[in-house]
């Protein structure tokens, strides 16, 4: 039986010119937009709207701009004024070569396709040239939860789709899940909500991706990064 438990509201970053134009990031630093802007304000308001703000013992993100710009407007937002952290375990996955090239280019794409390919299959060898591995990048994405995790009873993390989408594949119950999960789109400003239970080191998941601002009439594009 597992004690403590966290409960992280992972949210992605808000939109930047780069996922506009659907350029791979990757850990290169880009700022948001002012889209991005009003998504980040408008994700604030709606965990406000569901009393999840006044709750917020402490906001982390990576230190990517992109993500430290979102969690920055999220925590103006709490009441509690709650410590804010930057942490480079959560940034994005680092593409190394493919950074900066159009995410739908042929070669692009197929580099892409066969890298999650291996790791949806369990080859956490494979990786990007001159970028990380697998092994590499889950290793500190769980890491960098768990760090988060250890911030307080509930904690707001700002970080990237891959990210993202990795970590749900991660915590699958079945493989069949995993795929589906790392094909759903993840909007700018989505959020997933995770328990950590600290005993059992155990994270699971309650819900994923859901676009909280999506009444809102604000449309935010899925892209990697």
């Amino acid at each position: 039986e597992g004690g403590r438990q966290s409960r992280i509201y992972l949210i992605r970053h808000g939109e930047t010119v780069w996922n506009a134009d659907r350029r791979i990031q990757g850990q290169l630093d880009i700022d948001i937009n002012d889209t991005g802007m009003k998504q980040a304000q408008g994700v604030a308001n709606a965990l406000d709207q569901l009393g999840i703000l006044r709750k917020i013992d402490a906001v982390a993100s990576s230190d990517l701009q992109r993500a430290s710009r979102t969690a920055d407007i999220i925590a103006a937002a709490c009441e509690r004024s709650p410590p804010r952290s930057l942490d480079p375990q959560l940034r994005e996955i680092g593409y190394g070569k493919l950074q900066g090239s159009q995410s739908d280019n042929e070669q692009s794409k197929l580099l892409q396709q066969s890298t999650f390919e291996a790791w949806i299959n369990g080859d956490l060898s494979k990786g990007f040239p001159e970028g990380e591995t697998g092994a590499e990048f889950f290793e500190r994405i769980v890491q960098g939860l768990r760090d988060a995790a250890r911030l307080g009873k509930a904690v707001v993390v700002v970080a990237h789709g891959g990210l993202i989408r990795w970590s749900a594949a991660q915590m699958a119950s079945s493989q069949e899940e995993a795929k589906r999960l790392v094909k759903s789109p993840i909007v700018n400003c989505c959020c997933s909500t995770l328990v950590y239970d600290h005993d059992l080191d155990l994270f699971t998941a309650e819900e994923w991706f859901v676009d909280l601002q999506k009444a809102g009439g604000l449309k935010a594009k899925d892209d990697t990064g």
